[in-house]
């Protein structure tokens, strides 16, 4: 069994041949680095279906790592999940149907991939992408799927703190990075399988002399390829490909450092957004009955 940081055999292999994959092999690559553990449950059918090509070609991928087929390329994988999970045979996970138990789970591994974050980063490389962030003049976040949930979250906190950012939708990603000058930033988000519109726009972006900052999943993303500075971000979750706990604290902390730079103008700007938004919330609701309206806030009739 890999020790604890240890690559397993499967994940070594993958790793000697990514690069040198056609398209179609490494779209199997990408489908199963996006969840291992589920990928170990599949069989050939649903794993081609997942990655867009036929039987055939999962049979040349399995060959293609060295394995004698696709039984001995699954029960590699289901090793691999084995020593992820210390131990635990695959055969004896349950769906979970306690949503206490499923909490539970969940914080755990939430936990995990912080103190992987905390242990993987360094301080030149969150120094270099928060001086990006806080040099440009326009900064724009493009990402697809929960990657475009990513790019909200982060938008608002560095608004809040000073840093006022734009959310591009997909749909509108082209005429997004067009509009970006070489003192702008442009900030994409992506993790296996990774998104083609995002790639492409970071690589316009390059092209066009404009600072690219990216958050993926691993160094040798098709992010890095553009990319000024590129920050990795470890992830599990069950049902998606990626989780958003420790991106949200990641942005929590820029938005920190940001707003420490000038606490001052921060203060100024959250109390002038609070007199802005203030007419917008109810205030003292309880005990008054719902729908009830102070009379401060009655108009004056005419000619009073």
């Amino acid at each position: 069994m890999a020790a604890d940081g240890e690559q397993t055999d499967i994940q070594v292999r993958l790793k000697d041949i990514y690069h040198e994959l056609p398209d179609a092999l490494r779209r199997i690559a990408d489908t199963l680095m996006s969840d291992p553990l589920l990928g170990a449950l599949w069989g050939i059918e649903e794993m081609a279906e997942r990655s867009g090509v036929s039987v055939g070609t999962v049979m040349r991928f399995s060959k293609r790592l060295g394995y004698r087929g696709f039984s001995d390329f699954r029960d590699a994988l289901r090793e691999a999940c084995q020593t992820r999970s210390e131990g635990a045979p695959l055969e004896a996970l349950e769906a979970p149907t306690d949503v206490f138990w499923a909490l539970a789970e969940v914080a755990r591994r939430d936990e995990e991939n912080l103190d992987r974050f905390l242990k993987s980063i360094d301080k030149e490389t969150l120094e270099a992408a928060t001086q990006l962030l806080t040099r440009a003049q326009h900064r724009v976040l493009l990402g697809r799927g929960v990657s475009h949930v990513m790019c909200q979250i982060m938008a608002f906190n560095l608004t809040q703190a000073g840093l006022p950012c734009i959310a591009a939708l997909p749909s509108d990603f082209s005429n997004q990075v067009a509009n970006l000058g070489t003192k702008d930033l442009l900030v994409v988000i992506s993790f296996a399988p990774f998104s083609r519109e995002t790639v492409d726009a970071a690589g316009f972006a390059k092209s066009a002399g404009i600072p690219v900052l990216a958050f993926t999943d691993r160094k040798d993303s098709p992010l890095s390829r553009s990319a000024t500075q590129v920050v990795v971000l470890p992830s599990e979750d069950f049902l998606f490909s990626f989780g958003l706990s420790t991106f949200s604290v990641l942005s929590h902390a820029f938005a920190i450092a940001v707003a420490a730079m000038d606490p001052a103008g921060t203060v100024k700007r959250l109390k002038a957004a609070d007199e802005v938004g203030q007419p917008l919330y109810v205030e003292h609701w309880l005990p008054m009955q719902p729908g009830a309206i102070r009379k401060s806030r009655l108009p004056k009739p005419p000619g009073s």
